[in-house]
């Protein structure tokens, strides 16, 4: 009777055994992303403009096929009308306030810092814009909104449904739970609507580059 039982037992538990083994080959996909942009705020005022990101991004940056340490990275970029002068700008994230003089890229004639700092947690930042030769005498201040939606895919989500959609390419290279490779995560906007560009780079630094729904996790093309 007590070896009836247990082989009734084997025969029921070895199935669910096999089922769970089997999905826990799939790797975690979000441990191999080495760039994920999470955030975009934009503001106008008058003729200046300002496009501030917030990305967890591997240190060093190389798209080598391999995930390395992360961190916070908050870049600001200030298009303005007169750029002979330098620009030093203050906002406030989460409360907590900051300050930077901004670097004059002289190739896309806009002015630019990047600081580590957490995610901002706000709908809206504002951009206190000053004369860097003046600081006491504020220019103007912007108003940057957020411009991602309420129903924007988490990170998790977003790479499963793509590795769902692609499934041989995600197979292709990984073994067992292990990826071979380093994923990137941007976060888009156009005309209003939000998409996330997916990209997938090997060891030999081969890539392949989706653009996706970011509601819905469907890719629209593929690269």
């Amino acid at each position: 009777m007590k070896k009836t039982i247990y082989l009734l037992f084997v025969m029921t538990a070895c199935p669910l055994l096999l089922l769970l083994a089997g999905c826990s080959h799939t790797p975690n996909w979000s441990d191999y992303v080495s760039e994920y942009r999470s955030q975009i705020f934009e503001g106008t005022e008058g003729e200046y403009s300002v496009f501030a990101t917030f990305s967890r991004r591997e240190y060093p940056y190389e798209a080598d096929g391999n995930a390395g340490t992360m961190q916070d990275i908050f870049e600001t970029t200030l298009t303005v009308p007169d750029n002979t002068k330098l620009y030093m700008i203050k906002y406030s994230v989460n409360n907590t306030p900051y300050q930077s003089e901004l670097a004059f890229d002289s190739v896309n004639m806009t002015h630019s810092c990047s600081l580590s700092l957490p995610e901002p947690t706000q709908n809206e930042i504002i951009f206190q814009i000053f004369d860097a030769e003046n600081t006491e005498n504020e220019l103007l201040c912007i108003t940057a909104t957020s411009v991602r939606a309420e129903n924007t895919l988490l990170l998790d989500e977003l790479l499963n449904r793509v590795s769902a959609e692609d499934d041989e390419k995600f197979t292709q290279l990984s073994s067992g739970k292990i990826f071979n490779g380093e994923i990137y995560v941007r976060l888009l906007n156009e005309d209003g609507l939000n998409y996330f560009y997916v990209g997938l780079i090997d060891r030999a630094g081969s890539i392949r580059s989706y653009l996706v729904d970011a509601q819905t996790g469907k890719i629209l093309a593929t690269r």
